[in-house]
């Protein structure tokens, strides 16, 4: 007689042996999916991988670095060779390398000396000379006295002898004060600028 395990598996190899009914179950037929076939259809091995090719990054930066000198290049020769654009200088990007046509020279020192009031006095002369081939107009002059520290300590504007030069003229300037502070140690002359 069998053991219980044996009837066990007999049991369960009966139960496994015989035929099942199965109930039909109905399906539905769905429309082929493009993707699904896509990815159906795709082929690791094909000759045409699917990913972008690898990208340099050494290479894209020395193409750009030779792009940028390239264009570096040309702005300077073309600088060199044509000169700084008038936009350039109206906007302050660039000074105006050309020599003006009106110059100072300052005759002598700047005079200054102490009076008997216990006030300072202050006088200097200067010429303005036309060193070009037109007539100019002679602007307003900015008078500018200085520290040590060139910072700005007192200013006045002047007016020379003359509003006109012709081509090789000059004319003088000459001024005294008596209120400028007692730092004061450079003089500067500059034209006003007829824009400001």
């Amino acid at each position: 007689m069998p053991t219980e395990p044996e009837q066990e598996s007999a049991s369960v190899t009966e139960s496994i042996d015989a035929p099942a009914s199965v109930a039909p179950v109905a399906t539905a037929v769905q429309p082929p999916d493009e993707e699904a076939d896509a990815s159906q259809d795709y082929d690791s091995f094909a000759p045409e991988p699917p990913f972008r090719p690898r990208r340099n990054p050494a290479r894209l930066w020395l193409i750009g670095g030779i792009l940028f000198l390239i264009a570096i290049s040309a702005t300077g020769a073309a600088l060199y060779r044509f000169g700084v654009p008038g936009w350039a200088v109206n906007l302050g990007l660039a000074s105006n390398m050309e020599e003006p046509d009106l110059l100072f020279y300052l005759a002598k020192p700047a005079e200054r000396r102490k009076l008997p009031t216990g006030e300072e006095y202050f006088a200097f002369s200067a010429r303005i000379v036309n060193s070009g081939e037109t007539m100019q107009a002679v602007p307003p002059v900015l008078v500018e006295l200085r520290d040590k520290q060139n910072r700005l300590v007192f200013s006045w504007m002047t007016k020379a002898d003359k509003a006109q030069l012709k081509p090789g003229e000059e004319t003088a300037i000459s001024e005294s004060r008596l209120d400028i502070p007692k730092n004061a140690e450079n003089l500067s002359l500059a034209f006003v600028d007829k824009g400001r």
